[in-house]
């Protein structure tokens, strides 16, 4: 179903009612009822009425389990799964265990469309990806800063920085021989989502330093399993990744570089805490994760421009 611009919302626009700063730690009754409808279309539409009460079942037992709960709702056991799920949907206080149930059924319904033997439609396929954009316009439309992306939900901090930056780096990750950073990236996302910052900065690096190495190998630059960021970064440097006139250019780059995700997370998140445990503000880990996008599409972009390697003929 299409999502229409009604008057009450150009009402609110034109009223400046619309929210232009994103919240995270709750979703409001609007959001969780469209999520159901979009729910409901997902199950009917890419399962099937015959599947759908195994479908529900499914979502039901994997999050008990996963919450440590009984039923998802507190009278689960008086209603059927469907009726539990959507209720859950509506009424659960926390809003991760929203999100969790979406993605879950997102991911599920994703990879039963891929499987050739479900004999899933193209129809039913394209619908899903309509489900998926409707999700996502509905979360900014409620100014909820989430969204569905690469079979997860990742946090959204900016929009323009979100689209720009974090898009593209995932998008050129996915490219063949960058399997390892674009996972590392992802589970950067989720740590940072559930508020695991320490582990999110760990990812972040793991996943800047991954891209480096896979670029590093291909192109055979001499370089070390347990080379730090800033041996790799001068190794690509010096193997011409960058253009040699653009060097002054690039060096407060390559600072930035070496000096901020490294660094921040060699400060923060690498040492010891001593007897006072250090907590790191969601906005540093923020900018960290964007920063690391940054350079991953950077790099990658240059890697890409390099001209291609040359193999000799068997003698």
């Amino acid at each position: 179903m299409p999502v229409y611009d009604t008057y009450s919302k150009r009402k609110k626009r034109l009223a400046g009612l619309v929210p232009d700063v994103y919240t995270y730690d709750s979703i409001p009754l609007g959001l969780r009822n469209q999520i159901v409808f979009i729910v409901e279309d997902i199950v009917s539409g890419v399962f099937g009425d015959r599947q759908s009460e195994s479908v529900y079942d499914y979502l039901s037992r994997i999050l008990s389990r996963e919450w440590g709960t009984k039923y998802l709702v507190a009278h689960g056991e008086h209603i059927d799964r469907d009726e539990e799920v959507k209720e859950a949907i509506r009424s659960v206080t926390d809003a991760d265990y929203v999100l969790d149930i979406i993605e879950l059924l997102l991911k599920t319904a994703q990879n039963h469309a891929k499987d050739e033997r479900n004999q899933v439609t193209t129809k039913a396929k394209g619908a899903l990806t309509h489900y998926i954009g409707e999700l996502n316009h509905r979360f900014k439309e409620h100014g909820v800063g989430y969204e569905y992306s690469d079979e997860q939900i990742i946090r959204i901090d900016s929009q323009l920085l979100h689209s720009e930056v974090v898009k593209p780096a995932l998008q050129l990750l996915s490219e063949p021989g960058f399997e390892g950073a674009h996972d590392e990236y992802l589970a950067a996302h989720e740590h940072f989502r559930h508020r695991r910052y320490k582990e999110a900065l760990n990812e972040a690096l793991k996943a800047f330093e991954s891209t480096i190495k896979v670029i590093a190998g291909v192109r055979g630059w001499t370089i070390n399993k347990g080379d730090t960021a800033n041996k790799l970064v001068k190794a690509c440097m010096d193997n011409g990744l960058f253009p040699s006139y653009y060097q002054s250019h690039f060096s407060g780059l390559t600072n930035l570089l070496v000096g901020g995700v490294p660094s921040i997370r060699n400060a923060e998140a690498g040492h010891g805490q001593g007897a006072v445990v250090k907590e790191i503000e969601s906005h540093i880990v923020a900018y960290t994760l964007h920063m690391t996008a940054a350079a991953i599409v950077l790099f990658v972009q240059s890697y890409q421009a390099l001209p291609q390697v040359q193999t000799l003929p068997n003698q």
